[in-house]
């Protein structure tokens, strides 16, 4: 994919993975920012899903097709799934939850890298 600049290679490399998992598990309105130097996290990807189970099956992909098996997650049963892997965070939402939380608000003075869909 290699649509995301301006980041160290390893990171970059991390976030294309990320996204082409996402993409390929029919994730949609995928975002990814790039936070300030002083934030915990240095990027974040906010995405949709349809629905729970599709939201539980990236945990597991994780693991098995991008052998990332460090990474801590909260939320797992619930229409909000954080992620945190390698420096970037994860944001899954279901569609009604995303728009409940426009958790983009947030993140308003951040670099969007990518965004599909």
């Amino acid at each position: 994919m290699n649509q995301v600049s301006n980041l160290s290679e390893e990171n970059s490399f991390v976030i294309d993975s990320l996204v082409d998992l996402l993409l390929t598990q029919k994730i949609t309105n995928i975002k990814v920012l790039k936070l300030d130097s002083d934030q915990f996290h240095d990027n974040v990807i906010i995405c949709t899903a349809n629905s729970l189970v599709q939201m539980s099956a990236i945990i597991k992909n994780i693991r098995k097709n991008l052998h990332i098996h460090k990474f801590t997650y909260e939320g797992e049963n619930s229409n909000w799934l954080l992620i945190s892997v390698k420096g970037i965070l994860i944001q899954i939402f279901t569609e009604e939850s995303r728009e409940y939380y426009n958790i983009e608000d947030i993140y308003f003075d951040s670099e969007t890298l990518y965004q599909y869909g």
